[in-house]
C-alpha cells in the first residue's frame, strides 16, 4: 500500500508539473506578443525545467519499478 501511494503521489506531482509547465508556455506567447524578450526568454527556461521535472520523475519511477522486478528475479 505504500508503494502504490507513494506511485500515486508520484503521478499527481507529475501531472501538476506538466500542467504548469504548459501554463508557462502559454505565457511565453503572450510575452512575445507584447514585446517582453527577457520575461519570454526567462519563462521559456522555467517551461524547460518543468517539463524536465516531468520526464526526470516519470523514468525515476519507471527504473526503480524496473529495478525491483529484475531484482525479484534472481
Amino acid at each position: 500500500m505504500k508503494g502504490n501511494l507513494r506511485g500515486g503521489v508520484l503521478r499527481i506531482v507529475q501531472f501538476v508539473l506538466g500542467l504548469d509547465g504548459i501554463f508557462h508556455v502559454g505565457i511565453v506567447v503572450s510575452a512575445i506578443e507584447e514585446g517582453a524578450t527577457r520575461t519570454a526568454i526567462l519563462t521559456g527556461f522555467q517551461a524547460c525545467v518543468f517539463f524536465a521535472g516531468v520526464y526526470f520523475i516519470g523514468h525515476d519511477h519507471s527504473h526503480h519499478k524496473e529495478h525491483d522486478h529484475h531484482h525479484g528475479e534472481e
